[in-house]
């Protein structure tokens, strides 16, 4: 493999970690595009053209931080632009992590009791035999997982949306035609930056895949990789505006309509696989962050501890999921995402990208941190 083909494939395998823990806890089950994008009707492309924006500037200025500065865990990265304030960056990840996770449990669980009255505690055992067996094998495991995970993922969702947009898209382009929306245009683009704000969590999976870049190059040439499938799952979704709004699972509902039913195995197997990888990225998150402290004290987790976490962290977050999905994406979500912008967005954009333009500056102050 060439040079350049060796960079190109580095910065895809973190396209592909972002986009697979991404997708999976919200495009799987289509409800966060239908709680900040979709419920707005046509006025979504405007929240759809702000969360583009931004999550590419973060997404960029996360992953420059991180080659620059070498911290390829989250507890590294967020000392660079918050120095001894770090800790609040932490608790944030925790308790926005846990919520993701609760939302997968909640989703399968949802599509389970529908489809065929299997007990909660079956889905519920196959995402922690899968996500701790993965964490006990490791890295090279896991993006295998996530490879396999993405591909998969975007052959199904071709598939999906050619389908449901055959069939929608009278509906949907009769929506457009007439300007069909609800609430306002100002509330459409604050939704779409609150969007972005909670979603900058699925960066931090990507983090350990940075210490394989050269230069700033790997990192534009990931951004690129990772955006723009938002667009097409707000069109499938116009179709069925407004009955889509309140449902729990949005895409399952979609898929029990005449005409796209018999994709509906097709959806069940792969949104199951990215709702486990959901899963695994933000528990990666977590336990790269606790290794990183125990390697300061001169100490490591064993891949045993690693899946053992990994399983102590999904039972807490299953037993979360009690509280439903659509009540922990509007809340949880909704309040998490001003928590990341005070924390993360505002602090990466005028710290972090200052210290990328002049690293020299007081390095000896942040170094301390």
């Amino acid at each position: 493999m060439s040079s350049w083909a060796r960079r190109v494939w580095y910065a895809a395998i973190t396209a592909i970690i972002i986009q697979s823990v991404w997708i999976g806890g919200g495009f799987g089950t289509g409800r966060e595009i239908v709680e900040f994008i979709a419920k707005y009707g046509v006025y979504g492309s405007a929240a759809i053209v702000v969360a583009a924006i931004v999550l590419v500037i973060a997404t960029y200025l996360t992953l420059e931080v991180a080659r620059k500065f070498r911290a390829y865990d989250y507890m590294s990265l967020s000392k660079q632009f918050l120095w001894k304030a770090w800790p609040l960056f932490d608790i944030a990840y925790i308790v926005l992590a846990w919520i993701v996770i609760a939302v997968v449990a909640a989703a399968a669980a949802s599509i389970l009791e529908d489809m065929a009255g299997i007990p909660y505690i079956v889905g519920a055992a196959i995402v922690i035999a899968v996500v701790g067996l993965l964490h006990f094998f490791g890295r090279k495991a896991m993006e295998a997982f996530w490879v396999v995970g993405t591909i998969g993922l975007y052959i199904m969702y071709v598939v999906i949306w050619a389908i449901t947009l055959s069939v929608a898209w009278p509906k949907a382009a009769e929506n457009l035609a007439r300007g069909a929306a609800s609430g306002s245009l100002s509330s459409a683009l604050v939704d779409g930056f609150k969007y972005t704000m909670y979603n900058l969590l699925v960066l931090v999976p990507a983090l350990q895949s940075v210490d394989r870049y050269k230069d700033y190059k790997d990192s534009i040439i990931a951004t690129v990789l990772v955006y723009g499938a938002a667009t097409i799952i707000w069109l499938c979704f116009m179709g069925f505006y407004p009955e889509i709004i309140p449902q729990p699972v949005p895409w399952y509902f979609v898929l029990k309509k005449p005409g796209i039913a018999w994709a509906l195995g097709l959806y069940i197997f792969w949104i199951f696989y990215t709702l486990m990888e959901t899963a695994l990225g933000m528990i990666y998150g977590l336990v790269r962050r606790i290794t990183a402290q125990l390697e300061l004290r001169g100490r490591k987790l064993t891949r045993k501890h690693e899946a053992l976490i990994a399983v102590i962290t999904l039972i807490i977050a299953l037993v979360t999921s009690q509280a439903g999905i659509v009540a922990l994406v509007a809340k949880g979500y909704g309040t998490m995402a001003w928590v990341f912008f005070a924390v993360y967005f505002i602090p990466l954009v005028t710290i972090g990208a200052y210290r990328l333009a002049r690293p020299e500056w007081k390095k000896e102050f942040w170094e301390k941190a």
